[in-house]
């Protein structure tokens, strides 16, 4: 089973680093909502998307996975909340028309696509003077080759970016970004908030292909987390 199969069996709301504690820092960021158009990407099962909603901002979220997105649709239907658009798409050729929103959102999405990809396509669904806030995993220092290998192949990923290499992939794309600082990353950053935790489907651990699948992630989070920090880069389309 690879992450992407666990969380969404467990229905995991926040699994980026910082938990929905740093979404909110995030979102304090963005502005107030007014009349901006925000998309998020790789919306998993909706708590953000469903928390901007209900502040007044205007949400399209994106999902690849079935089950997440089925997830997400199922809590802003159990929140009352109406004003998401839900899609089931791929970033790296998002559904919509050339310059179509304000903000852009991500939160350790970017990490599991073709970076380079996603970001042109980042850049090409954001108006001009629109900004792309993504919150990511950045390579501290030199990994050994095998864990290296072991890590890519469990998170379904080959691009484990320095900051400055992110840097420059955003530069690519076209986007202007100064270096953010470097947060310490922290294998159980786990928010604690009781209800994600009540959200969570336990009883899926019951599964032995489940229960094998935490145990692999929590080991490698332990075995790995000298070697990364974590980046929140805040980009500008001029």
């Amino acid at each position: 089973m690879d992450y992407m199969d666990l969380l969404s069996s467990l229905g995991v709301a926040s699994a980026h680093p910082g938990g929905f504690a740093a979404t909110k820092k995030l979102l304090e960021r963005v502005g107030p909502p007014g009349e901006l158009r925000i998309l998020e990407v790789g919306c998993g099962t909706g708590k953000t998307a469903c928390y901007m909603a209900k502040n007044g901002y205007r949400v399209t979220a994106i999902e690849q996975h079935p089950v997440m997105l089925e997830k997400a649709r199922e809590r802003a239907e159990k929140e009352g909340v109406t004003g998401v658009e839900w899609v089931q798409g791929d970033v790296h050729a998002l559904p919509f028309d050339d310059e179509a929103f304000d903000v852009l959102l991500a939160e350790s999405v970017t990490i599991f696509t073709n970076i380079h990809r996603s970001l042109a396509e980042y850049f090409r669904v954001l108006k001009p003077k629109g900004r792309l806030f993504d919150r990511e995993l950045v390579r501290y220092k030199k990994i050994p080759a095998a864990m290296f290998q072991e890590w890519t192949e469990y998170l379904k990923t080959d691009s484990l970016l320095s900051r400055d290499e992110w840097l420059s992939a955003l530069r690519q794309a076209g986007f202007r970004c100064e270096a953010p600082p470097l947060e310490n990353f922290r294998s159980q950053e786990y928010s604690g908030d009781p209800d994600e935790i009540n959200e969570l489907d336990l009883s899926k651990l019951l599964d032995p292909e489940i229960g094998q699948g935490l145990m692999r992630y929590t080991q490698l989070m332990f075995a790995q987390e000298s070697y990364f920090r974590v980046c929140e880069f805040q980009a500008c389309k001029d």
